[in-house]
C-alpha cells in the first residue's frame, strides 16, 4: 500500500494518465464486454470523466486531510460513511447557496432547479 501511495503522490501527472488507462480498460472490458450498458470510451473520455470526478471529490473535501486519512489506515473512524455523506451535502448545499442541515430531498429538488436554470442560461448564451 505504501509504494501504491508514494507512486500516486510522487507520479503525479503520469500516475493520473496511467490510472486513466486503467479505467478505461476496466470500463471497456466490464461495462461493456460483460455487461453492454454502453458503448467504449475513449481514452480521453475517460480521462476527462475521471478528472471531473476528481475536481467534484476535492470540491467536496474528500480524498484530502481526515478523510484521506481514513484511506490510508492513520485513523480509523465508525462513522466514515457519515463524513464522506456530510461533506458531499455540504458541498451541494454551498452551491446551491442553502444551509447544511436541509433535508436531502429538498436539496435534490434545489439541485435540480440550479441545474435548469444553468442549462437555460447556457442554451440561451448559444444562441446569440
Amino acid at each position: 500500500m505504501r509504494l501504491l501511495r508514494r507512486i500516486v503522490t510522487s507520479g503525479g501527472v503520469a500516475a493520473f494518465f496511467f490510472f486513466s488507462w486503467v479505467i478505461m480498460m476496466l470500463w471497456n472490458s466490464i461495462i461493456v464486454g460483460h455487461l453492454e450498458l454502453t458503448k467504449p470510451l475513449s481514452y480521453l473520455q475517460i480521462c476527462g470523466l475521471w478528472f471531473m470526478i476528481t475536481l467534484f471529490l476535492a470540491w467536496t473535501g474528500i480524498g484530502m486531510g481526515g478523510v484521506r486519512s481514513w484511506w490510508w489506515g492513520e485513523r480509523r473512524s465508525e462513522d466514515f460513511g457519515r463524513e464522506i455523506e456530510h461533506r458531499i451535502k455540504r458541498g451541494f448545499a454551498h452551491w446551491v447557496g442553502t444551509e447544511e442541515d436541509i433535508d436531502w430531498d429538498e436539496l435534490g429538488e434545489r439541485i435540480e432547479k440550479k441545474i435548469k436554470s444553468r442549462l437555460k442560461e447556457w442554451l440561451a448564451e448559444d444562441t446569440h
